[in-house]
């Protein structure tokens, strides 16, 4: 049976993954972590029992492959295409049983986190988001892939999941975050696709003018803004980095959110938002954003590549053929755009770790990414598919898609994103919103990842 986990606080989550130390060292974070010692239900493997984690060596080709294997992944749009991958790899092992196990973004993470401090072996597949693969990592929660294919991919996706001349996960979803607008909109006010961000405004204005102020719903900006994490990571980068600020220093975990950069970049998005979506800090989810652009009511707006999924597809939009998608606007600087890409790796507890090494090999695989993104909207990474004939004829934007992660750079690099995400965002919000002043909302929220930073730190 696969074990659930509800949704706790921060300071529970802290407890219950174990009050892990945190050894700072040339070059990055060494996490010593203190997990229980309890026996697992489920029958050993030859795997690490001691703290620090120590991954065993693998072999170099699978040697049992068969029974079951459970996978842990996303909902959503996400769930769509693990179960194309899925399928693909029963093709071949029809024997296999898998089981599919979905959870939304905050889940999946605290799942991991918590199932892996204590050693659990419920899993054997995971689904992985970019900024938890180090974190895992460093606590030895992830086997090393057994002789990786990284044909084809671009050389920060070979480099992210690789420490110590080894690979720990394989990318699959290459969601990235970037601009899209509407050409017919833009053509009918006379302007060129933004380059800079005060382009954007300066549409965004003439749309109101044009259109929303007439009673036309349709808006100058959009993009998934609501309080916490997803103003955070799915939004205000868009900004942030363009402007010349950053999240993180050069070695990607202390932090440097507070600049006059980001101050800059905060005021600016509050002063686009007049122009935005009515919704954009409200929206109830992301598919109620998706939605509205669907419906034509964002002339630009920022998004990822699977809330954009269905732009071309008839029975759903109303804006085919209508957009188009570029990266970041520049404005201080080009920034290119945000890497959210989705990796598979082998937990170092799991019970079938030759079934689960063979899974995340085929389904990150060329031609399982290929029929993926044919059949359920995979965003490739890697670059051939972008060059296929049969994915092109599919695919309008694919030569977009393909400039925009040939650019991607990752900006939550701290191993522990995934605990400031949410207060980070509060007081990004609370800026935006005009509950702070814009100054004080980045040094809160710089101040907030200063401090999960040094209490994980000791």
């Amino acid at each position: 049976m696969i074990i659930g986990v509800n949704m706790v606080t921060r300071r529970q989550f802290l407890i219950m993954a174990g009050g892990a130390a945190i050894i700072i060292l040339a070059g990055g974070v060494a996490y010593i972590a203190s997990r229980p010692r309890t026996t697992t239900t489920t029958t050993p493997v030859a795997s690490p029992t001691t703290t620090p984690v120590v991954s065993p060596t693998t072999t170099t080709k699978p040697k049992n492959i068969g029974g079951k294997i459970v996978v842990l992944g996303r909902s959503g749009y996400h769930e769509t295409i693990n179960k194309n991958l899925i399928d693909t790899f029963l093709q071949k092992y029809p024997n296999v049983q898998v089981e599919y196990v979905p959870k939304g973004y905050t889940d999946e993470y605290q799942t991991i986190v918590l199932s892996h401090s204590s050693r659990s072996s419920d899993y054997d597949a995971l689904y992985i988001d970019e900024p938890w693969i180090h974190m895992m990592i460093n606590n030895g929660w992830l086997l090393p892939i057994d002789e990786p294919d990284l044909d084809g991919y671009p050389e920060h996706l070979k480099n992210w999941p690789t420490v110590g001349g080894k690979t720990y996960a394989q990318a699959i979803t290459g969601n990235a975050n970037f601009l899209f607008y509407r050409e017919d909109v833009l053509k009918d006010l006379g302007e060129t696709p933004p380059e800079t961000w005060d382009d954007v405004l300066r549409i965004a204005k003439k749309v109101k003018e044009k259109y929303t102020d007439l009673g036309v719903k349709l808006y100058g900006f959009g993009a998934y803004s609501v309080k916490g994490t997803s103003i955070a990571q799915d939004t205000f980068p868009a900004f942030l980095y363009p402007f010349g600020g950053r999240y993180f220093a050069e070695d990607g975990i202390t932090p440097a959110l507070y600049s006059e950069e980001a101050v800059q970049a905060l005021e600016f998005f509050k002063e686009l938002k007049k122009y935005s979506h009515p919704r954009m800090t409200e929206f109830t989810s992301l598919a109620e954003y998706s939605e509205a652009i669907l419906r034509g009511e964002v002339a630009i707006g920022v998004t990822w590549n699977g809330w954009i999924i269905d732009i071309d597809n008839p029975q759903k939009s109303n804006v085919v053929g209508k957009i188009n998608i570029r990266p970041y606007p520049r404005q201080k600087t080009f920034f290119g755009a945000q890497s959210g890409v989705w990796f598979y790796g082998v937990s170092a507890f799991s019970t079938n770790p030759d079934t689960a090494m063979e899974f995340v090999k085929i389904a990150t695989s060329l031609p399982a990414q290929k029929r993926a993104a044919l059949e359920a909207g995979l965003p490739p990474t890697r670059l051939q598919v972008f060059k296929d004939p049969d994915y092109r004829a599919k695919q309008r934007l694919a030569d977009k898609f393909l400039e925009i992660i040939e650019v991607v750079k990752p900006v939550r690099t701290n191993p522990l994103w995934g605990d400031m995400a949410e207060p980070v965002g509060t007081y990004l919000f609370m800026g935006l919103m005009g509950d702070l002043p814009a100054d004080e909302a980045i040094k809160k929220a710089h101040d907030e990842m200063v401090r999960v930073t040094k209490g994980v730190k000791g």
